[in-house]
């Protein structure tokens, strides 16, 4: 026996006239609109990713782009291979000796810092994001 309502008796259990049942489709709609219309003004601008070498700015980068992205920064001890795709960046090379700059993985957040300290190479993502990191009361 099947125990799930059709969708016509679904509809008979919703009480109220036709026309309830048609402001209540508009307001649905109405609340989806917003929603997704309010995520977009959210977005802000493009997510870029700046490339350092101590207070200098090496070069800069859209975080999505079609195409991934091989930067080689060179810095005080050798070069450390930085690389942009699907969305993510991170640290494939450094001649650093503890490699922590590499082990802290991939990095797609705003706000988000790639450091590799011996060689003073810094990464970091910046954008126009609104979103909420965490809210106290």
């Amino acid at each position: 026996m099947n125990s799930s309502p059709s969708l016509r008796g679904l509809l008979r259990r919703i009480s109220g006239t036709w026309t309830d049942r048609l402001l209540l489709v508009f307001v649905l709609a109405a609340i989806v609109f917003g929603w997704m219309h309010i995520r977009q003004l959210a977005g802000g601008g493009e997510v870029m990713v700046d490339i350092y070498r101590g207070q200098t700015l090496l070069a800069e980068y859209p975080l999505h782009s079609a195409n991934p992205v091989h930067f080689v920064a060179a810095g005080e001890i050798g070069e450390t291979d930085i690389l942009i795709a699907d969305g993510e960046v991170a640290i494939s090379e450094s001649p650093c000796t503890g490699k922590q700059c590499i082990r802290a993985g991939h990095k797609h957040r705003i706000g988000d810092m790639l450091v590799c300290l011996p060689n003073r190479i810094l990464v970091s993502i910046r954008g126009d994001a609104k979103a909420f990191d965490a809210m106290l009361e």
